[in-house]
C-alpha cells in the first residue's frame, strides 16, 4: 500500500507533508523512528508546527502509533502495514536501538482482567538483541 491509498483507507485529508511522513516510515522497512529520524528526511518542506501537526492527526486518526522506550524516547511506527490488533508488542533491540513491532500472535488473548475493566490500549515493550545485532 502506498501513503495515498493509507490516507484514503483512514479517511485522512492527504496533505504533502502526512504523505512524506507515511512514506518515510514506509521506507524504515518495519522499523519505528524517532520524531527527528521522520523529520530530517524533509527539514526543509515543512515547518515545525505543520509537521507535528501532520503527526498529530496521523496518529489520532490510527494511522501510526507511538512507542515509548524509557520513558523518554518516542518512536513511531506505521499502523496501517501491521496485520495486528491494537493491542501488540514492540521489540526494542539494546545494542542498535532498533524498535520492531511484533505480531499480537505472541500475547495470550486471554488476558484476565477484574471484572469492569476495558483495555483499549497497551505499551507491549521487550527488550534484548535482536536478530541481525546477534548475526555480528
Amino acid at each position: 500500500m502506498n501513503a495515498e491509498q493509507i490516507l484514503k483507507e483512514h479517511g485522512v485529508k492527504k496533505t504533502v507533508c502526512r504523505k512524506c511522513i507515511i512514506d518515510k516510515l514506509i521506507e524504515s522497512d518495519d522499523t519505528a523512528l524517532t520524531e527527528n529520524e521522520i523529520k530530517d528526511a524533509f527539514l526543509d518542506l515543512f515547518d515545525r508546527v505543520t509537521f507535528y501537526r501532520s503527526l498529530k492527526t496521523l496518529e489520532e486518526a490510527k494511522v501510526i502509533h507511538r512507542i515509548v522506550l524509557n520513558n523518554t524516547t518516542v518512536k513511531y511506527a506505521l499502523s496501517s502495514q501491521l496485520v495486528l490488533s491494537r493491542i501488540h508488542p514492540h521489540f526494542h533491540c539494546t545494542r542498535c536501538d532498533k524498535v520492531t513491532c511484533l505480531d499480537s500472535s505472541l500475547l495470550d488473548r486471554n488476558l484476565h482482567l477484574p471484572s469492569g475493566y476495558h483495555v483499549e490500549s497497551a505499551q507491549i515493550l521487550l527488550e534484548g538483541i535482536c536478530p541481525d545485532c546477534l548475526k555480528k
